[in-house]
């Protein structure tokens, strides 16, 4: 298809259909041309009662109907090991219906002269509340290893995350993070707490390593927007909340270089 001009960034949908046919709704009277969501789309295709396979059908008709597609990061909440069993097309996108496609950790595509990136995957600090296999996955994190590859394939300009770099003004006071995990007031264990900063500092590395001026992601349920200092120049970061919050909150329009395109009430 030809270079997207006007595309919906989306927050968390958790398979929530009533919030997924609203934001393609909300999409088609913003005139996008495509939906990108950054992380726990809600990939479950073995739910219960065929509820996983009934919202993707559902999803992905709607979209049919409007004749848009949804491409979507993995989130740490979504059957992982059947998102690896589908087939990756020419393009490099994991192929899921007709119209909704998977955007796999790393990989890269260019609007224009704007150099994007995937990176899904974040910890989940509900971990010992899940049954691994079930419900939650180990393979749910990026890796050392897949960071080392990210920034070796060289810079990108726009990075599309499910979990946030370490740096963000918001998030540091969120999570206290200039205390020690076990100093701070949370319910999260505090191995899940140290884990969530780890992760978010081999995001950070991604972030410096590419050299990414803009950074968007989800997984954290709140809007914010923060701006990060880094040796290459200042990183505009933007977190979107979760289904159930208002589309101002969980979605942002955006134009082919990742700059909000501001639209008026």
């Amino acid at each position: 298809m030809a270079d997207p001009q006007r595309i919906l960034l989306v927050g968390d949908l958790h398979r929530n259909t009533l919030a997924a046919l609203q934001v393609i709704d909300h999409a088609q009277s913003l005139g996008a041309d495509l939906i990108l969501q950054v992380g726990d789309f809600g990939f479950w295709p073995r739910g219960n009662n065929n509820s996983g396979q009934k919202y993707l059908r559902k999803v992905d008709a709607k979209l049919a109907a409007f004749g848009l597609d949804l491409w979507f990061i993995p989130g740490n909440h979504e059957d992982l090991p059947s998102l690896a069993g589908r087939p990756i097309g020419d393009d490099g996108l994991r192929v899921i219906t007709e119209h909704i496609r998977e955007i796999p950790v790393g990989h890269r595509w260019t609007w224009g002269s704007t150099r994007w990136l995937g990176i899904g995957g974040a910890p989940s600090v509900d971990q010992h509340l899940r049954t691994e296999g079930f419900d939650w996955f180990p393979e749910e994190e990026v890796t050392e290893k897949q960071v080392a590859a990210i920034i070796a394939a060289g810079p990108a300009d726009v990075v599309v995350a499910h979990d946030a770099p370490m740096g963000t003004d918001f998030l540091a006071r969120r999570y206290q993070q200039h205390l020690d995990p076990w100093e701070r007031d949370s319910w999260w264990p505090v191995s899940a707490q140290a884990g969530a900063d780890a992760h978010q500092e081999r995001l950070r590395r991604v972030l410096d390593g590419v050299e990414a001026v803009r950074w968007f992601h989800g997984h954290h349920h709140v809007r914010y927007s923060s701006t990060i200092p880094a040796t290459h120049g200042e990183v505009q970061v933007e977190g979107l909340s979760l289904d159930g919050e208002p589309l101002r909150q969980l979605t942002l329009l955006v134009d082919a270089d990742g700059v909000p395109i501001i639209q008026h009430d």
